[in-house]
């Protein structure tokens, strides 16, 4: 089904592409509010290829092609670190955009 909807990746395939020089762009989808100590929302996450030309949307998984939805800032935070990334960028107002790219890997030590 992922062959008939090229401008789309699940997870898995996102780490592969974060892996290949891809970045992680989060837009917000509705501009994000305060309520008690959560932060509420709606985002969104897309990969972007290295030259920005390529750009494929995260959805929920393979058999159901639904754009992948994140209603709080610590659900995309979670989602972020678990993809590999090392700190966060969240857009509050409705249309801002992030990107995040993988760390560097660190240098080896010499001794």
């Amino acid at each position: 089904m992922l062959e008939d909807a090229p401008n789309v990746v699940t997870e898995d395939g996102l780490r592969q592409l974060l892996a290949q020089g891809y970045s992680a762009e989060v837009v917000c989808r509705t501009a994000a509010e305060k309520r008690l100590n959560a932060w509420y929302g709606s985002w969104y996450v897309r990969a972007i290829g290295p030259a920005g030309g390529d750009e494929k949307i995260v959805v929920t998984s393979r058999n159901y092609i639904k754009a992948r939805e994140f209603k709080t800032v610590a659900g995309l935070v979670s989602f972020l670190s678990d993809i590999g990334m090392r700190t966060a960028h969240i857009p509050l107002e409705e249309g801002g955009r992030s990107l995040h790219q993988l760390p560097e890997p660190a240098p080896a030590q010499q001794g």
